[in-house]
């Protein structure tokens, strides 16, 4: 590469955006470990590094640098050394990282991440550039069958290559890429797909499927990185981004936004037919993935089974069906994604697929039968093998029907979600239901949810389905409250005895031994004498311990983060609020009410509370370690943990 280009290209990063001023600065700055990180099989390369503050996050000392270029001139596999490089005294705040390979085999590489620096106190950021043995680089936005240096030729190039492969967009080129016809199915595996622009921007390049009865990506083999680009517009009877088959494992999702399809409907009467591929077609059995459209990211037909595919701070809405579906024996990880205003439900586990579903917001998705925040819905047709969901601080709020659904020869294991306001007039809306609809029995196991403000229930058992919300040996640390339906707060419409040991009521009472009488009679309603639900011993209400904390996910952020603090003794109860959107009005420290959080000394908005889950805006963005203290109302004191860190295995 050109030395007068390579100026050319700091000069743009540095244009981007000005730092913004705070707090003073510690004295000694961010400190950076970048590495390389070649294939085995690779050569040597050379590479340039260079970053820019964008935004700082406190008042910059002199000495501390808004800037920084290294050469990394001889990087081999098997010579660690000589792919790495330290850089001390960067000030901390946002920064945007770019890398260019000027020669060997990654020659012309050239890409750009952002990412936050910590004052060295916090710890040191390591920051890893793989190195690929092919490049490819689109050079225009046109599509066509011969069309040269566009997506479609770069794909296919890079399937054809030497592995692994890398296909990124050229500097200037960002925009959209209208199909003229399908894209192949990717198969041969261990490619990247970079959309992240010369900032570290996701979603500046798109993929417009121009209504064709076809996904806009369609991924068939492993080792697949798709990585920050936009999703439009697929037609007909296709999901948006398909991953399937018993090949396509360890495939990486990252930072992808993705919308439903485009909708043509017909019928002569009732409209609810689809055009696919110019004829009116209209549900039938034969037709089991749904006629108008299916869902926006679909992985199915065992797909990650050799390694599960990861789908990460995505964006995903306007399903005609779900927003995520993992099916048919596939394997997923669903993590720190928004999924909204789908049609018929948000994430799923169905006919006999596995997903965990960490730390995502599934909101707003409406629909009819199945209009889910997160769900597990059984077995394939004629099979034995369950659909398994495993949850962590997952926020299901406002979805048309249930918030967490566990249907039907599904297994579950549910821990600290929050499921707030969902259902529709006219339709029930629970915060958690277990039940066999007209299958064999779902089971789950239930701790740390926070079930309030549900318009017709909180939790719901119903049929032969199980549900364990707590034991003597492992108390449920639930919190059932201000659902409407009178009496079901937790209705069990089984024939069993169910325990929910240690969780937190309603009508529990502010004395610190809880009124058991009182639960049983307002909180609890069963189907009779032959399915008790077991309370005893039942936590108090208002607690008069401090909140505990064992982590904070993640371990620092930005201004207007959201952040989770995990742990015990929360107050759910006083902490719900009047509703999902006043929850912070009920969590304040001046005045004392719900929980109090405060962020070095800082209050903090508390947007979500379970007995085991504290969620709020980060107040300011993390420079370095900080104290996070919490307590309740009725707590003697706070309890307290550190922030600001960079989590240990990203040193």
């Amino acid at each position: 590469m050109r030395p007068a280009l390579v100026v050319q290209l700091a000069f743009l990063a540095a244009a981007f955006l000005q730092p913004a001023y705070a707090a003073p600065c510690p004295p000694f700055g961010a400190a950076l470990d970048i590495a390389l990180a070649p294939s085995s099989a690779a050569g040597t390369s050379e590479a340039l590094v260079f970053g820019t503050l964008a935004n700082a996050a406190c008042d910059g000392a002199p000495s501390l640098a808004t800037g920084y270029a290294v050469r990394i001139p001889a990087c081999a596999p098997g010579s660690p050394a000589g792919c790495r490089t330290v850089i001390d005294g960067l000030q901390p705040g946002r920064w945007t990282h770019n890398l260019f390979v000027v020669g060997g085999e990654a020659g012309g590489q050239m890409q750009g991440r952002s990412g936050q620096l910590l004052d060295v106190s916090a710890g040191r950021t390591s920051l890893v550039w793989p190195l690929y043995r092919s490049v490819f680089t689109v050079t225009s936005l046109d599509d066509a069958a011969d069309c040269i240096g566009c997506l479609r030729s770069a794909l296919a190039a890079a399937e054809a290559a030497v592995k692994p492969a890398l296909v990124q967009f050229a500097l200037d080129v960002a925009g959209t890429v209208v199909l003229a016809a399908p894209l192949p199915v990717l198969s041969n595996g261990q490619m990247t797909l970079d959309a992240f622009d010369f900032s570290g921007v996701p979603q500046t390049r798109t993929i417009d499927a121009n209504g064709l009865n076809s996904p806009a990506l369609h991924i068939a083999g492993a080792g697949y990185a798709i990585d920050g680009v936009r999703l439009v517009n697929v037609g007909g009877n296709s999901d948006t981004l398909l991953v399937e088959g018993s090949s396509a494992n360890d495939v990486v999702l990252d930072s992808v936004a993705a919308v439903g399809r485009a909708i043509n409907l017909c019928g002569t009467v009732d409209q609810l037919g689809c055009i696919v591929d110019g004829v009116c077609q209209r549900p039938s059995p034969q037709a089991p993935n749904g006629v108008c459209g299916d869902d926006v990211i679909a992985v199915r037909n065992f797909a990650g089974t050799g390694g599960p595919v990861v789908i990460r701070n995505a964006d995903v809405r306007g399903a005609l069906d779900k927003g995520i579906k993992v099916s048919d024996g596939a394997i997923a990880s669903i993590e720190r994604s928004l999924i909204e205003q789908n049609v018929d439900g948000g994430i799923q586990a169905t006919l006999g697929g596995s997903l965990a579903a960490v730390e995502n917001v599934s909101r707003s998705n409406r629909g009819t039968f199945s209009a889910n925040g997160i769900a597990a819905n059984g077995a394939a047709i004629g099979g034995t093998a369950p659909a398994r969901l495993l949850t962590r601080g997952n926020l299901s709020i406002d979805n048309a029907l249930r918030g967490l659904s566990v249907r039907a020869l599904s297994v579950a294991q549910l821990n600290d979600d929050f499921a707030c306001g969902n259902g529709s007039p006219g339709r029930s809306g629970l915060g958690l239901s277990v039940f066999n609809g007209a299958d064999e029995a779902a089971t789950a196991t239930v701790r740390g949810l926070g079930a309030v403000h549900n318009l017709t229930g909180g939790a719901v058992l119903s049929d032969t389905s199980r549900a364990d919300l707590g034991t003597d040996g492992t108390p449920g640390l639930n919190a059932f409250a201000f659902n409407g339906g009178g009496g079901a707060n937790l209705r069990n419409a089984t024939t069993s005895a169910v325990s929910a040991i240690d969780n937190q009521w309603e009508h529990c009472g502010e004395r610190s031994a809880c009124d058991t009488v009182a639960v049983l009679s307002l909180d609890v309603s069963t189907t009779g004498p032959e399915a008790p639900v077991a309370v005893r011993p039942a936590l108090p209400t208002r607690q008069r311990r401090a909140p505990s904390i064992t982590s904070i996910e993640p371990s620092f952020a930005a201004a207007g983060d959201l952040v989770r603090i995990y742990g015990r003794n929360f107050d759910a109860i006083d902490g719900a609020g009047a509703s999902c959107d006043r929850v912070a009005d009920a969590n304040t420290c001046h005045p004392l009410r719900g929980n109090c959080i405060m962020v070095d000394r800082q209050p903090a908005e508390v947007v979500a509370v379970t007995p085991t889950m504290a969620v709020i805006r980060a107040p300011f963005t993390c420079v370095s370690p900080v104290e996070v203290a919490a307590r309740t109302r009725w707590s003697g004191g706070f309890g307290r943990a550190t922030f600001c860190t960079v989590p240990p295995a990203d040193q």
